[in-house]
């Protein structure tokens, strides 16, 4: 066997053993650790749901959060939003499922519970102050890759997971949902298609941008992308998008822009004027993304920091409308040709959809709030 054949066995097998190890899974040494599902329902609405807890913090350390966007057609005052902080956590992980899943429970005593097993992720939350009940299931799992169904955005990245302030996991894509909730004496039921991801880490970083979409369709289109400040004068971001024809996974070095030089990553954003623009390219892929949300529309998140969970340091919006374009050439040389086009965000009555969060320093509500503080 010659040195370059052994070599390349030898990172196949690297490979391979870093995308199927389940970083799903909750860990024992990351500072922070958070679940976040977001279930457009099919009406338009959004429900989000969050799961996180910074071990050791000395306030907040525990965060269960439950927040219901109703659709653009419906009164904006059955609109709610929880953000409830248990003392107690308890995590139970089973028997490893021979696909080499690590299936769990995550109990927040008095509040709720989340439970994967498979391909199905369930929520439970029964509180009485406030008064909410939702049990919410997804299931039919739509994994980041089909061939490798524990892997995520990060691909071998994942590798360096311990040495990364922050790392990023997606569950599943577009997956279907099933939901009830009781809230102020109003009941609604009925189904959706569910986007579920983690972070984990030591703490999320000074500033970011989250965005996530889903299209009407068979298979259903969808986008989901996040990133910031990974260093001072350094943006990294990963972006999946999902279309019938096409799988594409944009991953620093090529989603990577280091000021002053152009690099293969373009990104604006105004969070005053609710807007985000995103150009990430290969040699041969290029993808263009746009989203505009209503400033008005933005909710208030709380997020885990090194003390404990800070509330509103992210701001977030479910009815951003996104247009996407995607760009193929053949050799680096060639000029691009566009292959798909259109929006991945809005209803088929075409009521935008899309889901937009600033966070941090991206956001001018966290600046103009952290610089009155100081």
């Amino acid at each position: 066997m010659s040195l370059l054949s052994f070599a390349r066995r030898s990172w196949e097998k690297v490979y391979r053993a870093v995308l199927s190890y389940d970083h799903f899974a909750p860990h024992p040494y990351p500072r922070f650790e958070g679940y976040y599902s977001r279930t457009q329902l099919d009406d338009g609405g959004t429900l989000a749901v969050i799961f996180c807890w910074v071990k050791n913090a000395p306030k907040r350390a525990n965060l269960v959060h439950v927040s219901y966007t109703p659709p653009a057609s419906a009164s904006p005052s059955t609109a709610f939003k929880h953000e409830l902080y248990p003392d107690q956590l308890e995590i139970t992980t089973h028997q490893k499922r021979p696909d080499g899943q690590q299936p769990f429970t995550i109990h927040m005593p008095g509040v709720g519970t989340m439970n994967l097993e498979g391909d199905s992720v369930e929520y439970t939350v029964e509180t009485s102050d406030p008064p909410l009940s939702l049990s919410l299931k997804i299931s039919k799992r739509v994994p980041w890759s089909a061939i490798t169904p524990l892997a995520g955005p990060m691909g071998v990245l994942a590798v360096l997971s311990r040495l990364l302030p922050l790392n990023w996991h997606v569950f599943c894509t577009s997956s279907k949902a099933t939901y009830a909730f009781t809230h102020a004496g109003r009941t609604q039921r009925g189904t959706g298609t569910a986007h579920v991801e983690k972070n984990w880490g030591s703490s999320f970083p000074p500033g970011w941008i989250w965005s996530q979409a889903f299209a009407g369709g068979a298979p259903r289109t969808s986008l989901c992308l996040a990133g910031g400040a990974a260093l001072p004068g350094v943006h990294a971001y990963l972006v999946g998008y999902r279309s019938a024809a096409r799988r594409w996974d944009f991953r620093p070095p090529w989603a990577l822009a280091v000021w002053p030089l152009p690099g293969f990553l373009r990104v604006a954003h105004d969070s005053a004027a609710g807007t985000f623009a995103l150009d990430v390219r290969t040699p041969t892929r290029r993808l263009v993304v746009t989203a505009r949300a209503p400033p008005a529309s933005f909710i208030a998140l709380a997020c885990p920091l090194a003390g404990g969970h800070e509330p509103s340091f992210a701001y977030e919006s479910f009815v951003a409308r996104t247009h996407v374009a995607a760009w193929e050439r053949r050799w680096p040389w060639q000029p691009w040709v566009l292959v798909e086009e259109g929006p991945c965000g809005v209803t088929a009555e075409g009521t935008p959809c899309a889901a937009l969060e600033f966070g941090g320093v991206f956001s001018h509500l966290v600046r103009e709030r952290t610089e009155k503080e100081d």
